[in-house]
């Protein structure tokens, strides 16, 4: 299998087979990441196919020396940004199961129906919450804890360093605790969160 970088070189040639590839090893990181900037599946799915002509019609300005991947989800980062900018309108929404994972908790398999309620009450109110932070702590979020990228990988995403990565997620987190704890008194419901 060609790396990412030897496809980017052939796309420069006029390689529409090794664009191809590239979409596909990426279309579905880069709409997750989109989805979760946005809210809205449709609107997500059209930023995804813009970002990837962007991918198409910039792919000479990657530098060579460096991976592909951080640079196709700097650009689906930024064209959320732009996107979210446009709007000028933060839409809430509850993610889809299939983005958030499973509902077993710490491999402990729960059964008892009020838990999961509550359970699933939370995650409502962490997205929602999500959606309402500021853009360079919402994409750090998004990042880190429903894509799974390390830390060194999501300073090369925003270009900064590891380090100013660790402060913004530690900020991130707060202000998203903030919310939530805001949230939950304004509701009259104090949460395992307050205790943290």
């Amino acid at each position: 299998m060609l790396s990412d970088e030897i496809l980017a070189e052939q796309i420069l040639k006029g390689d529409i087979s090794a664009f191809e590839e590239i979409v596909n090893r990426y279309k579905k990181s880069v709409f997750a990441v989109v989805y979760r900037m946005i809210g809205q599946y449709q609107e997500a799915e059209d930023i995804t196919q813009e970002i990837f002509l962007n991918v198409y019609e910039k792919i000479y300005q990657f530098d060579k020396s460096k991976k592909l991947s951080p640079w196709v989800h700097r650009i689906a980062v930024n064209t959320s940004i732009s996107a979210l900018r446009k709007k000028k309108k933060i839409i809430s929404i509850n993610f889809d199961e299939a983005f958030i994972g499973s509902d077993s908790y710490s491999g402990l398999s729960i059964t008892n129906p009020q838990i999961i309620m509550e359970r699933k009450e939370l995650k409502t109110e962490v997205n929602n919450a999500i959606m309402e932070l500021p853009e360079s702590y919402r994409i750090v979020i998004i990042l880190r804890y429903q894509m799974e990228f390390s830390n060194q990988e999501i300073a090369e995403v925003i270009e900064t360093s590891r380090e100013n990565v660790e402060v913004r997620i530690h900020r991130a987190r707060k202000a998203l605790r903030r919310i939530i704890l805001s949230k939950c008194q304004e509701r009259g419901i104090i949460h395992e969160l307050s205790r943290y």
